[in-house]
């Protein structure tokens, strides 16, 4: 009886070991996927909690070596394709396993109308619509116009779409409204700019070509209250522009997000052409919050530039941002329009407009004022 008893225990001790090891080996953390997919454009940021069947494992535990995954140039996150990495974790043991991550780009292009509806001139087939369009995306897109619908030869509104594909085949569709304009209307157009045009010689609040270029300690002052004749300007400046360029480079070296790419010179034409868009967008009041009416632009003296982020957006994420604040007069400039000052500048505050004012950059910044307040001029509205 003993001896039977002694098997019972033996056997039962064996099968409760069984039972445990049993548990353990299926409570025991794994893999439930070997691969991991993320979007083109984020820096690689795994969540580990998506990769293992159980929630017990600690995230202290598992390592994943990413290091051979490489940025794109003058970006913080790697191109789209697909990477092979180690991965290890200890769940009573230690384990080691291959991840595959695919970075993918399904992103559609953004498209914004400068805008609409667009007038055409009356016959003109080849009209340029591309001009009135922005795409954001952070691959190199192309556009397409389908204007099969519009009749050039026929005065009237027509329907029109854009179409913007990026390099990975993500596309935006938009219609958009064209007004094919009569040969009245055009006559009226053209005289409404002769008029225009008689007006502004007697107008002093129009940039002529008498007005002289108003400096101040060396300064040139562009605002509101001190325009540029028509004539002035034709290209950047070449200090400014190697200044910028070394600066942007310098960003690029510290990994901070941002293009090569810039807006620097506007014509007085081109900026015509671009504040009446925006007027015929948002309203004169609201465009003249955010861009500068043509003679009145600190782009035409070719000593301002707006940065552009590797998307083609300007430039506001918060670190670039601060770094462009923090630094830019170690170059030479200084963050033109503030936050808070918009009543002394006369614009929004715009972290991507630098302007080039040279060696006094330091004391600028140093000072915390704008230019209108440091160099004591005139400022504000028009």
């Amino acid at each position: 009886m003993k001896k039977n008893t002694k098997i019972y225990i033996g056997a039962g001790t064996a099968s409760c070991i069984v039972l445990i090891a049993l548990a353990i080996y299926f409570s025991m953390p794994s893999l439930k996927q070997t691969s991991y997919t993320m979007e083109y454009g984020k820096s690689i940021n795994i969540n580990t909690k998506e990769l293992f069947n159980s929630s017990f494992i600690e995230p202290s535990n598992i390592r994943i070596d990413t290091s051979k995954i490489k940025n794109e140039p003058d970006k913080d996150y790697p191109a789209v394709g697909t990477y092979k990495v180690a991965l290890s974790y200890h769940a009573l043991i230690d384990h080691s396993k291959s991840l595959t991550i695919k970075v993918k780009d399904t992103t559609k292009p953004k498209i914004t109308a400068s805008s609409d509806p667009i007038d055409v001139a009356l016959n003109d087939s080849s009209y340029d619509f591309s001009k009135h369009f922005t795409v954001e995306d952070l691959s190199e897109c192309t556009l397409s116009f389908d204007t099969q619908e519009v009749d050039f030869t026929t005065p009237g509104s027509y329907i029109g779409k854009i179409k913007a594909t990026d390099k990975y085949n993500n596309s935006t569709s938009k219609e958009f409204n064209i007004v094919i304009q009569n040969e009245e209307n055009q006559n009226d157009t053209s005289s409404s700019q002769n008029n225009s045009t008689e007006q502004n010689q007697n107008n002093p609040s129009t940039p002529q070509t008498t007005i002289e270029p108003y400096y101040v300690n060396g300064i040139l002052i562009v605002n509101k209250k001190h325009p540029l004749p028509a004539n002035y300007g034709s290209q950047e400046d070449p200090t400014a522009l190697s200044q910028l360029q070394k600066m942007i480079a310098d960003m690029q070296s510290l990994g901070l997000s941002i293009s090569n790419s810039y807006s620097g010179y506007r014509s007085y034409q081109y900026q015509s052409s671009l504040y009446q868009n925006y007027v015929n967008s948002y309203g004169q009041a609201s465009a003249d919050t955010f861009s500068a009416r043509p003679g009145y632009s600190e782009h035409q003296t070719g000593l301002a530039f707006d940065l552009i982020q590797p998307n083609g957006a300007l430039l506001e994420s918060p670190n670039e941002a601060q770094w462009v604040a923090q630094n830019a007069h170690k170059y030479g400039f200084i963050v033109r329009y503030q936050s808070g000052k918009e009543s002394i500048t006369g614009y929004m505050a715009e972290p991507w407009h630098v302007r080039y004012v040279g060696d006094e950059a330091v004391n600028i910044y140093q000072s915390g004022l704008t230019l209108e307040e440091y160099l004591h001029v005139e400022g504000g509205d028009y």
